[in-house]
């Protein structure tokens, strides 16, 4: 099997980072650069296959119907990341190749995570961030494990970073609608920015959430929470999030040119917002090269284009991607459901 290589050094894929956000760039010059950024991130294809499969390897004995994807992460998004964190230098951002494992309750998440923690692999865990004890500003939930992989002395990949994320489904109801709402609203509440109102109510859900799971923080008494509810039952009126999220729905096509659908590998995701459409590729496994060079193809393509969403997810079915990134098929049922639930329970 054959793996994208990286075709640049890392100080060269950083420079060339640095021109994708520097408005003096020429046209001429962000076409190289993007190029740059794009076999670079291709080639976490190869650390990708490897944690995932660590990560699966494990996922087995805990739930035998958990959600379980990779993605490599959006040009966008790590644009937006080196905006937003200016000491940071692309080669050392950790999150470009990521796993997510989605369970159904927080005592599995944590059962999981210790099963990794305690794994024997020669990859190394560099970071670990329990975002269920320690929930961020935002409200996002979850657990976060970095690991570094580590091949043979002379292994090209040897320092790339993967990341894994766990959460219930809940918490993962909940950030996808975090993701649909600043998608149609186009604002980035996923980063915090946008309307102060829906990044409030989004804060506040999340500690409605964090109760029925059992895992609110230790400071929210009763009488806490009984305002929440009253504070987020206004915001749900005001804001009309039922309606709004509701609204939100797209066509689905899919275009099956290299592969059944319902055999596991890789899927490119196109959302264009403004014509609420999703157009779907799917490609089997020994595929993924072409998959990856149609995945850059089309952002080049796009690059300009805010109104259009591309993501490549390998996943094992269209049925586990659309649970996986939901957000992409505009699907906020879940949460919706949980937000009635939570708001017609006695505090």
């Amino acid at each position: 099997m054959t793996w994208v290589e990286p075709k640049s050094s890392k100080k060269a894929v950083s420079r060339a980072g640095d021109k994708l956000i520097n408005s003096d760039s020429s046209e001429e010059e962000n076409l190289e650069a993007l190029d740059i950024v794009s076999n670079w991130r291709s080639s976490y294809t190869f650390t990708l296959h490897i944690i995932a499969s660590l990560l699966r390897s494990k996922v087995k004995n805990v739930e035998k119907n958990a959600i379980i994807t990779q993605r490599l992460k959006r040009i966008p998004s790590i644009l937006g990341k080196l905006k937003r964190l200016p000491n940071m230098r692309l080669h050392t951002m950790q999150d470009i190749g990521g796993c997510r494992v989605v369970l159904s309750d927080v005592k599995k998440v944590h059962t999981l995570r210790d099963l990794l923690l305690n794994s024997k692999t020669k990859n190394e865990l560099i970071k670990q961030n329990d975002y269920i004890e320690n929930p961020k500003p935002s409200g996002y939930r979850g657990i976060h494990l970095i690991y570094k992989y580590k091949g043979k002395k002379d292994n090209i990949y040897n320092g790339y970073t993967i990341e894994i994320q766990v959460r219930t489904k809940i918490q993962h109801s909940w950030a996808t609608a975090v993701e649909v709402a600043g998608t149609f609203l186009k604002q980035s509440l996923k980063s915090g920015e946008g309307s102060e109102k829906w990044l409030h109510f989004f804060e506040l859900v999340s500690l409605l959430l964090a109760f029925l799971e059992n895992c609110l923080p230790e400071n929210i008494t009763n009488e806490r929470l009984k305002k929440i509810k009253e504070e987020v039952n206004i915001l749900v009126a005001e804001l009309e999030v039922f309606k709004k999220l509701q609204a939100f729905s797209v066509s689905t096509h899919l275009i099956t040119d290299n592969g059944k659908s319902d055999v596991c590998g890789y899927f490119l995701i196109l959302l264009n917002i403004d014509k609420q459409d999703v157009q779907i590729w799917s490609y089997k496994e020994k595929y993924r090269f072409q998959a990856t060079e149609d995945y850059n193809s089309f952002e080049k393509k796009y690059k300009d284009t805010k109104e259009v969403d591309i993501v490549l997810v390998n996943a094992k079915s269209i049925k586990t991607l659309k649970k996986a990134y939901p957000n992409y098929f505009a699907d906020s049922k879940e949460f919706l459901d949980k937000l009635k639930e939570v708001l017609a329970k006695e505090i």
